[in-house]
C-alpha cells in the first residue's frame, strides 16, 4: 500500500491539451448518444403522459421509469468522464516522462533506465527505449555517460563526466560508429501514404 501511494502523481492533469482530445475522443460520442436517449425518453414519456390525460388514464409507473431512466444515463455520464480523465492520465503520464527521458538521452545522459508506473500505458514503448539504452551502453557514442561511468564517478566521489576516449573522437569516427550502428539494427525505411501527401 505504502508503494502504491508513493508511487502516485500528485498531479491529474499532467498534459491538457494531450488529455483533452483523449477525453473529448472517447467520450464525445458515447456523451451524445446518452443525451440523445435522454431526449427520446423524455419525448416518450411526455407523449404517453399526455395520451393518459386525454384518456383520462393514470400511469403512476410511468415517472418513477422516467426518473431511473434518467438517473441511469447521469450515473453513466459521470462514469465515463471520469474512466475517460483516468485512462487520459496514465497516457499522458507516461508520454510526459518517455519525453524527459528522450531529452536526457538527447544530453548525453544514458545512465539510467525508463520506467513507468503500475497501471500505466505505453509500456512496450518503455522496454524498446530501455533496450536502446541497453545497446547504447554496451556502444557509447561520443560524450555520453554511461551507467557503468557514472556507478565507478559516483563510487569514487566524483560527479559524472564523459569519458575522455570518447570525446577526443572525431567526427568522422562518430560517423562510422553510427553507420556500423545503424546497420545492425534491422529498420524498414519509412514510406508516406499517399493520403498524407494531399
Amino acid at each position: 500500500m505504502a508503494r502504491h501511494t508513493q508511487e502516485r502523481r500528485r498531479q491529474l492533469v499532467v498534459n491538457k491539451p494531450l488529455q483533452g482530445r483523449l477525453i473529448l475522443s472517447m467520450a464525445l460520442w458515447p456523451a451524445v448518444a446518452l443525451a440523445g436517449i435522454a431526449v427520446l425518453t423524455a419525448v416518450y414519456c411526455s407523449r404517453a403522459m399526455d395520451e393518459a390525460s386525454a384518456n383520462d388514464t393514470e400511469l403512476p409507473n410511468l415517472a418513477p421509469l422516467f426518473y431511473t431512466v434518467l438517473a441511469f444515463e447521469l450515473i453513466a455520464a459521470i462514469y465515463l468522464m471520469v474512466n475517460s480523465l483516468k485512462i487520459s492520465h496514465r497516457v499522458a503520464g507516461p508520454v510526459y516522462r518517455l519525453c524527459k527521458c528522450l531529452e536526457r538521452i538527447r544530453g548525453g545522459d544514458l545512465a539510467f533506465t525508463v520506467s513507468l508506473r503500475d497501471g500505466d500505458h505505453l509500456t512496450e514503448i518503455r522496454d524498446e527505449l530501455n533496450k536502446l539504452l541497453d545497446w547504447l551502453n554496451m556502444n557509447p557514442p561520443p560524450n555520453c555517460i554511461t551507467r557503468v561511468m557514472a556507478a565507478s564517478q559516483a563510487a569514487s566521489g566524483e560527479a559524472p563526466k564523459p569519458n575522455a576516449e570518447h570525446t577526443a573522437k572525431s567526427a568522422a569516427e562518430a560517423i562510422d560508429a553510427t553507420a556500423s550502428a545503424n546497420a545492425q539494427i534491422d529498420v524498414e525505411p519509412t514510406t508516406q501514404r499517399d493520403d498524407d501527401s494531399a
